[in-house]
């Protein structure tokens, strides 16, 4: 199983705060439970977390909840609607591709560089993606998010925003990890 020195890329304090409760919820397991979400033990990171959850038959991401900072990214509030209802079809691919390796690896997703990307106001930032499962069956049910951005100086900056976005794929059961990055 992965530990902590896997994520020595991953910038932002809160999401190496976010990082070391997923690692410690595991419970021997290279996934946690759903049921170890608690959002008092990250109540630090409450403004950057999002919490989907996982639908099949077709694989989608429902918004359960946002964080104000993640929620100013959006013109509309997008609590219960999915991936694929807020994200523009020019993208989705792109976006369910990496989504959907947190969900078949599973892996932790890290992106840094230019964040919302496909919005008409693209911003500096960083996003983590954390897999959390089915305690019966191990099949991941929920993706527990965070994102800062640097439309609001939440701790982030306001330099300017990157050509690319870089993602890190870190497979919970070891093996290496890998980065593509995109223009």
């Amino acid at each position: 199983m992965i530990g902590a020195e896997a994520f020595a890329h991953v910038e932002d304090t809160r999401f190496r705060l976010l990082l070391s409760f997923w690692l410690g919820a595991r419970e021997r397991r290279p996934v946690p439970p759903a049921g170890a979400i608690d959002p008092v033990r990250f109540a630090f990171a409450l403004p950057l977390v999002w919490l989907c959850s996982v639908e099949e038959n077709p694989r989608d991401f429902r918004y359960e909840l946002l964080g104000e900072h993640v929620r100013v990214a959006y013109d509309h509030y997008p609590r219960n609607r999915t991936l694929r209802e807020i994200t523009g079809p020019d993208v989705l691919d792109r976006v369910l591709g990496y989504f959907n390796r947190a969900v078949d690896e599973p892996a932790v997703v890290h992106v840094a560089g230019r964040i919302y990307a496909e919005s008409t106001r693209p911003a500096r930032g960083e996003r983590i993606l954390l897999p959390f499962a089915d305690p019966q069956d191990g099949r991941v049910t929920r993706i527990l998010g965070a994102t800062v951005h640097s439309w609001e100086i939440q701790g982030y900056g306001t330099a300017s925003v990157p050509d690319r976005q870089v993602r890190t794929f870190t497979p919970v059961d070891g093996r290496p990890a890998w980065t593509e990055d995109w223009l």
